[in-house]
This record gives C-alpha cells, structure tokens and sequence, in this order.
C-alpha cells in the first residue's frame, strides 16, 4: 500500500505538470465548456511537493495543540504509567521513546501517535484509557505497545503523511492504507505483548463495560458475521478494520501465528 500510494501521488503530480502545459498551450480549446475548470483543478497537482513543507509546519501547531491541554507523563508524573511506557519501549527496541501526555477526552477513548521531526515525537493516550491501570493493565499496556508500533513502522513520518494525500482524496486507496497500517500496528503490539487479543475490548464497550466482555462469545460472534457482505463494505470504507474483523485477526495470529492477517474486504 506504500508503494501503490507513492506511485499514485507520482501520478497526480505528472497529471498535475501535463494540465499546467496543456493549460498554457491553450489546447483546452475545442474541448468541451468544463475543460478549462477541470484543467485548473488538476494543476493544482502540481503543488504536492509543496505539501511536505505545509505537513512539517501544520505537525508543530497540532503538536503544541495537545501538549498545552494535557500532562506530560514522568518519574515524577505517573510513574507506574511511565514506566510501564519505558519498559514497551525496551521491548520494541526504540533507541529514543516518544514523550507521552496524558489528556481528557470527554468520555471518548483513543490514542495518538504523533511526529514533528525524528527528535520531537509524541503519544497521547486519553485518561479514559490510562484509568483503567489499577484495573486492567493489559489494555492500557496494549494500547501504548500499538501507538509505540506507529513510531517503530514510521507510520507518521512526513514523507508518509506527504504521499498519503491524493489516495486519501481517492477515498478507497487512502483508506485501504491506512487500514493496513492499524492492522501492523496491531501484529507489532501483539509481538510484544503476546496473548493480548482480548484487550481489543475496550473498543468495543469502552472502559465502563469492559470487564464484562466474554471474549469466547465475541469471537463467536466474530466467526459469525466477518464475512457478512455489507460488514464486508463496512470495513472497506473504514479507515480502522471493524471490530468484528479486527479481534478476529489477533485471534488468528494467537491461535495460527503471525502467518495469517487482517481481512481488507
């Protein structure tokens, strides 16, 4: 999908340069009242290698965003959290550990990877996540491993985000690769946190409910409706695999191994 994504913005910027030159040439004439709109739109394509710089300016706005309106996890600020962050850090042997920050998210539970450039780099997790370290440890240590993996697979580097933009216009490639990229950040957290498919079920009920999920019965229910055609729609237009198909993949990995993978469709 990386590859499909780099070849497609590859594309969009030679359309983009082909536009320009017809454009100047004056040949849209004789081809039809909406030529000259539609050549103007396609050479605006001829601005993505600008787009890099805009994403290198617009990360340090989004970064500061969150700093200033959550706590910096340390020694001295959560240090049960903390550590359990620096020991998954070991584990996936990242040679600098992104800071982490802790935020209110109003009910809402997610977790971000973030990077500026390769020194400043972040993870937010919510405080609807973090709550639940006295409780269940598991979640909250699966949840940093596959934030941590986005670091490690350079998921949010610049140049990713930079060639990400015309798939993402295309909706379906976009889409489909970022939904490739859950899916490893997935494999990685469940490498070094073997046996924490079950986790997942914080997704799916939140941190109120979890503790009363029967994982037996949800993959069952997984079995079930996977293959179901508008589920199958579903995940497609998806830009993180349903839940159906996204704890049914762990389980395959734990019960077959890291051979079998993530359903796209």
């Amino acid at each position: 999908m990386i590859w499909l994504s780099a070849i497609i913005t590859l594309f969009g910027f030679l359309f983009g340069i082909a536009a320009v030159v017809v454009n100047t040439d004056g040949t849209a004439l004789g081809l039809g009242d909406d030529a000259k709109e539609t050549l103007d739109t396609l050479s605006l394509l001829a601005l993505l290698p600008l787009i890099p710089i805009a994403f290198y300016i617009y990360r340090f706005y989004l970064a500061a965003q969150a700093k200033s309106n959550a706590l910096r996890i340390g020694p001295a600020q959560f240090p049960e959290l903390f550590a359990l962050y620096q020991d998954i850090g070991r584990r996936l042997e990242l040679k600098t550990l992104p800071k982490l920050y802790l935020t209110n998210g109003n009910g809402v539970v997610n977790a971000f990877a973030l990077e500026c450039n390769r020194r400043q780099r972040y993870v937010v997790i919510h405080a609807e996540i973090a709550m639940l370290m006295p409780t269940a440890p598991e979640i909250v240590e699966f949840v940093l491993a596959h934030e941590l993996a986005h670091h490690k697979l350079r998921h949010v580097s610049l140049w990713r985000l930079a060639i990400g933009v015309v798939p993402q216009s295309l909706v379906l490639p976009g889409l489909a690769t970022t939904r490739a990229q859950e899916y490893s950040a997935d494999r990685v957290a469940l490498a070094v946190c073997p046996n924490y498919a079950n986790t997942v079920r914080l997704l799916a009920v939140g941190p109120w409910m979890q503790h009363g999920v029967n994982p037996q019965a949800w993959l069952e229910q997984c079995e079930e409706e996977n293959k179901e055609l508008f589920v199958r729609i579903s995940n497609l237009l998806s830009d993180h695999a349903v839940m159906v198909k996204r704890f049914k993949a762990l389980k395959d990995i734990e019960m077959h191994g890291f051979e079998r993978h993530g359903s796209m469709f």
